[in-house]
């Protein structure tokens, strides 16, 4: 009997799909029945081979740059105490889609749905040499009926040619300018082999420039006055426009205000504004929330989102979009329904204004190719037991779609301005006029700075004469920059272009795991080998980001068929050329007494 082989990157997704489809029947690395056999693999067991195994066991200056024509693929090693070696899991579950492969007479890719997934897949249709015809599972959450719609509706592989070569062209343009950068600083120094890379370079770079920064900060003293006043009971303070950088002459202004005992109002002015609320959670907003009220990593928020979207409560989460499709978009009110009736919402809900019925416009707006935002799945916990990390991130998601559906805050903002003793002074005070969708989760820091003060002002007009019965001055010295948060570098990385929303957090387990930096609190500072690596490339175009960030746009371009990956890659090829060319240049010397070693 013929069968379809549906193949997944993650047992999880496999054992999911089998229940969906009724392929009960275990076996060892595979699950079968109803004319169905599913495996998986365990994430990227392939990888792009090393210089070695084009015959460069002996890189020498002429051989640069590396340039495979063409690229070949390898089993994933692992580093053990006696070297690198294949990863045996991986060997194993090769054999076992191997075997599989000549009962089966289609193949349905049901990898990631992204360009990690899909060059996943081809790198292993071609390193197993197959020849099935294939078609392409794209859905994005694993519930039954996403699972079932999206096998009314596959397409054919080669409808997803453009995805496979942006990703196929990334990651041998990462291969080119990281390998390449790599062996040229081993070369070149001499001084062992130290991993440099596109993406974890530059940032390594700026977590390390960030630290160097607060080592070499110079403190600088600024004063500020302020005065209190009271009216119908209610105290405040007003801070001095002006910021004073000589304390004799802030002592003396203070003096005068302490002597003055009142203070007239010149100004007051107030205004309504109307928040609406905030768009959906892409993977990389949800890191930096997740990150701000939880303390938790990028890494963890990754994992935390995959693991819930294995578990069929959210959808898939590795998306850049804040932006739901119009197809998504009508399935938003059924979902919420269905969420409100669970009762772990009930502390949030309470007797919030929820209009199910009311879809809001700003949240339509995601290409259908694209992965819309991420949402819950209509799925609720149950008996699933979450842990308390889990439910955290579960419940921002949640919570963001309660939000959605709710009406815009309202902040009445007011600042008074005064003088006393001939110094201008202010106030900027805010008061929640009508909470909306503020009050899921009622966090003040969403609709007003920091250091914003909430209060409800009594009335004061303009010209009145108020008491000022004491008087302070503050000195505040400068602090230097602190070191990267996680949602900090979240937002750098955005900022620069560096990586993307499914790579990020690998890009910082990458660095980890070298030791290159590490957690110093809730902080991520260098450790001595990665500031030993950022002195040496700083200067370098290796640690600039600007030297890759027009690449995502070319990317873009390759998937739409507007590029043809030859181009891309003969730049790449170039760049690499021109690293390796300036990690001599500015290298060369030290490693001269060590010409004869091998890399």
């Amino acid at each position: 009997m013929e069968h379809t082989l549906i193949l997944t990157d993650k047992p999880e997704v496999g054992k999911t799909i089998a229940r969906i489809i009724s392929a009960d029947k275990r076996g060892n690395g595979y699950m079968a029945g109803g004319g169905y056999i599913v495996t998986w693999t365990f994430g990227n067991m392939l990888s792009l081979a090393m210089p070695k195994d084009y015959g460069k066991a002996r890189v020498e200056r002429k051989d640069f740059p590396l340039v495979p024509r063409p690229f070949q693929l390898m089993v994933k090693h692992v580093r053990t105490d006696s070297g690198w070696i294949p990863d045996i899991n991986a060997v194993k579950q090769l054999k076992v889609i191997e075997k599989l492969l000549p009962e089966c007479s289609r193949i349905i890719a049901a990898t990631d749905a992204s360009r990690e997934g899909e060059l996943l897949f081809r790198q292993l249709y071609r390193y197993l040499g197959c020849s099935q015809p294939v078609l392409r599972l794209w859905i994005s959450s694993l519930t039954e009926q996403a699972v079932r719609e999206g096998m009314k509706r596959m397409q054919p592989l080669e409808m997803y040619d453009g995805l496979f070569l942006a990703g196929d062209s990334r990651a041998k343009a990462d291969w080119l300018l990281g390998m390449n950068a790599s062996y040229a600083l081993c070369r070149a120094t001499g001084l062992g082999n130290h991993s440099l890379g596109r993406v974890q370079t530059p940032v390594l770079a700026a977590i390390s420039g960030r630290y160097r920064d607060r080592e070499n900060h110079i403190a600088s003293d600024s004063w500020h006055i302020y005065v209190s006043t009271a009216k119908e009971g209610i105290p405040f303070k007003l801070r001095s426009v002006d910021t004073f950088h000589d304390r004799d002459r802030a002592e003396e202004f203070h003096r005068d205000c302490s002597h003055a005992g009142s203070l007239r109002i010149t100004t007051v002015t107030r205004w309504v504004k109307e928040l609406p609320p905030p768009a959906l959670y892409s993977l990389g907003e949800l890191q930096k929330d997740a990150g701000r009220y939880y303390g938790l990593t990028v890494c963890e928020v990754h994992d935390i989102a995959q693991s819930l979207y294995e578990k069929k409560l959210i959808s898939y989460p590795r998306t850049s979009c804040r932006t739901l499709s119009p197809d998504v978009a009508a399935m938003l009110p059924d979902i919420m329904g269905k969420m409100l009736a669970w009762d772990g919402l009930k502390a949030y809900v309470q007797e919030a204004a929820i209009d199910c019925t009311r879809l809001p416009e700003q949240v339509i707006g995601c290409d259908s190719t694209a992965h819309p935002a991420i949402i819950a799945t209509g799925v609720c916990p149950g008996r699933l037991e979450l842990d308390r990390r889990e439910m955290q991130v579960y419940l921002l998601v949640v919570g963001r779609m309660l939000e959605t559906f709710m009406p815009p805050c309202k902040v009445e903002c007011t600042t008074v301005d005064a003088v006393c003793a001939a110094l201008r002074f202010r106030a900027d005070t805010f008061r929640i006029v009508e909470q909306g969708w503020h009050g899921i989760f009622g966090r003040k820091g969403d609709i007003a700075p920091e250091d914003a003060v909430f209060l409800t002002l009594p009335d004061i007009s303009a010209g009145e004469t108020l008491p000022v019965p004491a008087c302070s001055l503050v000195r505040r010295r400068s602090l230097p920059p602190p070191p990267y948060t996680d949602a900090q570098l979240v937002e750098y990385m955005e900022k620069a272009g560096l990586g993307t929303s499914s790579t990020r957090a690998a890009i910082l387990h990458t660095l980890l795991d070298r030791k290159y930096i590490r957690y110093s609190g809730k902080y991520i500072v260098p450790t001595r080998k990665g500031l030993y690596i950022y002195e040496t490339v700083r200067s370098m175009k290796i640690a600039d980001p600007s030297l890759t960030s027009g690449w995502e746009a070319q990317l873009e371009d390759m998937e739409q068929g507007k590029l043809a990956q030859e181009t891309f890659l003969k730049e790449v090829s170039r760049l690499a050329g021109e690293v390796t060319d300036e990690i001599f240049r500015l290298c060369g010397s030290k490693g001269e007494k060590s010409e004869d070693d091998t890399v």
